[in-house]
């Protein structure tokens, strides 16, 4: 083996959930090639971050990619902006952004304004705002989604959220963390901003015709993940691998960017439920005569789940298996399969459980797991590990694991 296929099922696993017979989505789902995969590699559950840690998606993927996040993450804001296509400059402030419904008082109705898609006409109309001095740049994102930037003079990312990430909630107010003085001005801006993004919205034609087909206004942006552009190492350098990405969301385009992984482009992969996940695979399978490390990124499963959507989570796991016949017969390849968090369909939301990992090859001592599920990994011959335990272990299946002592 000397490729290596890393896919990464954002927020795969979750809790046991009564109308599924107490199981998961993952183990409730009819995954005939992945139970395939399992039979011959290993299996365990991984701590993407750290034990007890409720990690978001970009601290949990530099962290699988072997990246200590204390020393490298500076927000998430600069990922979304980058793989949104900005090109940030030094001394610019990016910030993620959804497009949300809000009442009169401000006070949160849906995060996701009904998950819209069509904001380009939204992003056009605040595109380019200037504040006190500061052009303010706008990229729409995946549906809701929106990168923002900040380009000006002193501005500092030391700032809190104005998203307070839970609704029926009034927004906040950014603030300074540090009680800086540029950080300050920074918040200031952010906030007049989000007031200003209410007024230009509200009244906007595509928010009225929503209004009048019973669906939520996307009439405010919310703000959070302040972050200057972050310098990290090079993954290629780093592991000697030439890698590429491919995926449809734009935090993990923008992840692999700044690592300097290639971004393969396919068509049809949208980030979304309706991604086609096929065609990601198949041509992350014709890649591998250029590359030797390919990251897919996965994401339905995460949105179906903060939905409370778990039937759906279920049936798109099984699109996912769907999707992988063509890797099972692979003796060339090391398949890695895992998730970067749990997502609990019935919190909605984010949880500190571990994610089961499969590790499928040749050469490999297998264990007696014969079905991917987490309870299942729990009993597979890798135990329990961290996210940044993962590279290293890659490394040594490959036979590129640098020798430690004499």
């Amino acid at each position: 083996m000397d490729k290596v296929l890393l896919i990464i099922c954002d927020g795969l696993a979750d809790r046991p959930i009564s109308p599924l017979g107490d199981k998961t989505p993952l183990e409730a789902a009819i995954k005939p090639n992945l139970d395939k995969l399992v039979k011959r590699g290993m299996t365990g559950l991984m701590h993407t971050v750290d034990i007890g840690v409720r990690p978001g998606s970009d601290v949990a993927h530099l962290s699988i990619f072997g990246y200590d996040t204390e020393s490298y993450y500076t927000g998430r804001g600069p990922f979304e902006a980058l793989g949104y296509g900005f090109d940030l400059k030094a001394g610019d402030v990016a910030l993620r952004g959804n497009f949300a419904t809000v009442d009169t008082n401000l006070v949160i109705l849906d995060r996701r304004a009904g998950r819209i898609n069509e904001t380009q006409a939204l992003v056009d109309i605040l595109d380019k705002t200037e504040i006190d001095g500061v052009e303010i740049l706008l990229k729409k994102g995946t549906g809701h989604r929106v990168a923002v930037i900040l380009r000006g003079a002193n501005l500092d990312d030391k700032i809190t959220d104005c998203d307070p990430h839970i609704e029926k909630m009034p927004i906040q107010d950014a603030k300074s963390k540090l009680n800086e003085k540029n950080a300050k001005k920074t918040a200031d801006i952010v906030n007049k901003f989000v007031r200003q993004s209410y007024e230009m919205l509200k009244k906007h034609p595509i928010n009225l015709k929503r209004e009048q087909d019973n669906l939520q206004p996307a009439n405010i942006i919310l703000l959070r993940g302040a972050g200057k552009l972050p310098s990290i190492p090079n993954f290629n350098d780093k592991y000697k691998l030439k890698a590429a990405c491919i995926a449809g969301a734009g935090l993990y385009r923008g992840i692999a960017k700044i690592l300097g992984m290639e971004i393969i482009n396919v068509p049809g992969a949208t980030g979304q439920i309706d991604s086609d996940l096929a065609a990601k695979i198949e041509t992350a399978l014709a890649w591998t005569a250029k590359y030797n490390f390919i990251f897919v990124h996965i994401k339905g499963a995460d949105i179906l789940a903060e939905d409370g959507n778990y039937m759906g989570k279920k049936q798109f796991i099984e699109k996912i298996d769907q999707a992988l016949a063509s890797v099972v017969g692979r003796n060339d390849i090391l398949l890695v399969v895992t998730a970067d968090h749990t997502t609990s369909s019935q919190l909605r939301m984010h949880t500190a459980d571990p994610v089961p990992v499969l590790i499928a090859g040749t050469n490999l001592h297998t264990d007696a797991v014969e079905s991917f599920g987490e309870r299942a990994a729990a009993s597979g011959k890798l135990g329990q590990i961290k996210g940044k335990h993962l590279m290293p272990m890659i490394l040594d299946f490959l036979g590129k694991a640098p020798l430690y002592g004499a």
